[in-house]
């Protein structure tokens, strides 16, 4: 009777047991479809952000990425979107800690340590910005590492380090070489060089590649600085 007894006391105790984890499988099972339900109110708000934004509804965009985040608060894209925002904003310090964000939750997003580099520029802390482009750039799948050449040309021209700029910026040609932005760049550098001959070189191309380009009338200003005029109608250089 005693082993009775003890056997009747463990399948109650194992019943038990069953029953709680049966109501603990139904609770996770909850939360689970509880998390599905927020994702996906999370995606709808993100798209809702984004076609704000195309709209030029900056301040509803804002807040929709806002609302994204809160709903699905690891998604690193919604991070670095909302990152971008900022950065137009001119709030690199917001903008700074929404990609770094993207990038912790993210470590192989290219473009959100390159998104890093660029917040980190505005704010003028180029070593920095530099780091994060390198960081981008080490990245085998980042499929725009011109941009982060023609960033940290950028960022090397603004410390004065005119050789280093003239690097990257060849580094972004190399990859791109219809690239304005790199042309204009390059002409700059090698101007600050003491280099005119070859800087008006490369600012010519700038001026010439894309004349709709803010680098194209960039070039052509720079070219006047040092003493280019525009080639006469129908000449060749």
């Amino acid at each position: 009777m005693g082993t009775l007894s003890l056997s009747r006391k463990r399948l109650a105790r194992l019943a038990a047991a069953a029953a709680v984890a049966a109501v603990a499988a139904v609770g996770c099972a909850a939360a689970e479809k509880e998390r599905e339900v927020q994702r996906l109110q999370a995606q709808a708000s993100y798209e809702q952000g984004i076609k704000h934004l195309q709209d030029k509804r900056i301040s509803l965009g804002l807040v929709s990425l806002q609302q994204a985040i809160t709903l699905d608060p690891g998604n690193a894209t919604y991070h670095n979107a909302l990152g971008v925002v900022y950065l137009d904003m001119r709030r690199p310090v917001d903008a700074q800690a929404a990609f770094q964000k993207a990038a912790e939750l993210n470590p192989s997003n290219a473009e959100a340590h390159h998104n890093v580099g660029l917040a980190l520029a505005e704010q003028g802390k180029f070593d920095q910005a530099i780091a994060g482009y390198r960081k981008a750039l080490a990245i085998p799948t980042y499929t725009t590492p011109e941009i982060a050449y023609n960033n940290m040309g950028n960022a090397y021209f603004g410390q004065g380090k005119y050789r280093e700029a003239e690097e990257a910026y060849r580094a972004a040609l190399q990859l791109n070489g219809r690239l304005p932005s790199a042309l204009y760049g390059l002409g700059m550098a090698l101007s600050g060089q003491g280099r005119p001959e070859d800087a008006k070189a490369a600012l010519r191309s700038a001026r010439d590649l894309d004349t709709s380009s803010p680098f194209a009338k960039a070039a052509a200003e720079a070219l006047k600085a040092l003493g280019d005029e525009p080639a006469p109608p129908g000449s060749t250089r």
